[in-house]
C-alpha cells in the first residue's frame, strides 16, 4: 500500500512540474528533460508513469476534465429549473478553471493538442454529452424550443466555451471570461428557449451578472 502511494505521489509531482512548464514556456518548448528537472527525478521515474510527453499532456486533460464535469454535473443537480443550472454551472465551472492549476491546465491543453490529441477530442465528446442530457431536461421541463435538438445545442454550447475561452487567453489572460460568457448567453438565449420564457430567463441572467459583481467584489 505505502508502494502505491509513494507511486501515485511520484505521478503527482510529474504532472505538477509539467503544468508548470506548460503555464510557463508552454507545451511546444517544453521537453521531457524540463520535466525531469523540474519535478527532480530521475529519467526512469519519469517513463515509468508516462512513456512520452503526449502522455503527460494527456493525464493532465483527464484529470482536469473529470474535476470540471463534476462541478458541471453536480450544479446541474440543483432543484431549480434545468436551464437555471445551465447557465449557472457554466460560471461555476469557469470560477474554477481560474482557481484549479489541473482544471485551467487541461483546458489550454485541450486547446493546444485538440486535433493531434484523443484525450482532447474525448474531453469534449463528454462535454457535449453532459450538455446535451442537461439540454433534454431543459425539454422535458419545456424551456427548450421546439426546433432545437438537444444535441445541436450541446455542440453549440461546448464551441461557444472553447472561443470564448480562447479569446480570453489571448486578450486578457482570462481575466474577462465570465463577462464574456454572460455576453455569450444574451445571444444565445432567443436561439434556445421559448419566446414565452425569454424575458423570465433574461431576468435570471440579469441576476447572474449582479451576482458575478458581487462576487469580484468581495475578491477584490
Amino acid at each position: 500500500m505505502a508502494r502505491q502511494a509513494r507511486s501515485e505521489s511520484t505521478r503527482q509531482k510529474i504532472l505538477a512540474a509539467a503544468m508548470e512548464l506548460f503555464d510557463e514556456v508552454g507545451y511546444d518548448a517544453t521537453t521531457m528533460g524540463d520535466i525531469i528537472e523540474r519535478a527532480q527525478m530521475t529519467k526512469g521515474a519519469l517513463y515509468y508513469h508516462f512513456d512520452s510527453k503526449d502522455a503527460v499532456a494527456a493525464a493532465i486533460i483527464e484529470i482536469g476534465t473529470a474535476k470540471l464535469l463534476s462541478t458541471f454535473l453536480a450544479v446541474c443537480q440543483s432543484s431549480a429549473p434545468a436551464i437555471e443550472n445551465l447557465i449557472h454551472s457554466m460560471f461555476v465551472v469557469v470560477d474554477q478553471m481560474a482557481s484549479d492549476k489541473v482544471a485551467r491546465g487541461a483546458g489550454l491543453l485541450r486547446h493546444t493538442l485538440g486535433q493531434f490529441s484523443e484525450a482532447a477530442a474525448t474531453s469534449n465528446r463528454d462535454w457535449s454529452s453532459a450538455m446535451a442530457a442537461q439540454l433534454a431536461r431543459v425539454r422535458a421541463e419545456g424551456d427548450l424550443r421546439d426546433d432545437v435538438d438537444p444535441n445541436d445545442a450541446a455542440e453549440t454550447l461546448v464551441a461557444t466555451i472553447i472561443g470564448s475561452t480562447l479569446m480570453s487567453a489571448e486578450l486578457s489572460y482570462g481575466a474577462d471570461l465570465p463577462a464574456r460568457l454572460l455576453r455569450a448567453w444574451g445571444v444565445l438565449l432567443p436561439a434556445i428557449v421559448p419566446a414565452h420564457s425569454l424575458s423570465y430567463f433574461r431576468e435570471f441572467l440579469k441576476r447572474e451578472t449582479l451576482r458575478r459583481k458581487e462576487l469580484t467584489s468581495v475578491q477584490h
